[in-house]
């Protein structure tokens, strides 16, 4: 398989693992829509929200940029991980954010300090993952891709970065 259709096999069902997912914990669990923001509230609550979209498109940014120009140098990079670097790290990204509303759900539920490690643990994965991807994409030489679209693809990046980091794992897990 050619690694543009790796990334698109693994975002595709990745994606679909993180929305599935809390659209899924949502509808099943709707007593617990307030506990999921634990003791994010009020203009805090909206801003975090508003994040959420410029994360969502800065990611997506990335992913347009990377399946329809020519990025094969992007997806090959041979980082610490190997030829794979950019698909593990997003598989991880994807994997672990997918994690995050079950574990608390089951949290709630239970009040198992397990699910709860598990739940900031996920959001730290996914933050460290996002993070280290950043740092590749931003340091993979580029013969190809215009500076224009590796700049733009690390400037979306970056924005999810920063919502997955500071925003999720630190201070909503503070304010949880």
């Amino acid at each position: 398989m050619s690694p543009k259709n790796t990334f698109l096999l693994i975002n595709i069902c990745g994606g679909i693992l993180v929305v599935g997912g809390y659209a899924i914990g949502l509808s099943l669990y709707p007593e617990y829509n307030e506990a999921l923001w634990g003791g994010v509230q009020g203009t805090l609550r909206n801003l975090f929200m508003i994040s959420m979209i410029p994360a969502a498109l800065g990611y997506l940014t990335f992913c347009y940029i990377v399946i329809f120009k020519d990025s094969i140098e992007i997806l090959s990079n041979k980082g610490f991980l190997g030829k794979n670097t950019v698909a593990i790290l997003i598989t991880l990204f994807l994997l672990s954010a997918a994690c995050w509303m079950p574990t608390l759900i089951a949290y709630i539920h239970t009040q198992n300090t397990n699910w709860w490690l598990l739940s900031v643990l996920s959001l730290w994965i996914t933050a460290i993952s996002i993070l280290i991807l950043t740092r590749t994409i931003a340091s993979t030489p580029t013969t190809k891709l215009s500076n224009a679209s590796k700049t733009i693809s690390v400037i979306g990046l970056a924005y999810i970065t920063f919502h997955c980091l500071f925003v999720d794992a630190i201070v909503w897990v503070y304010m949880f």
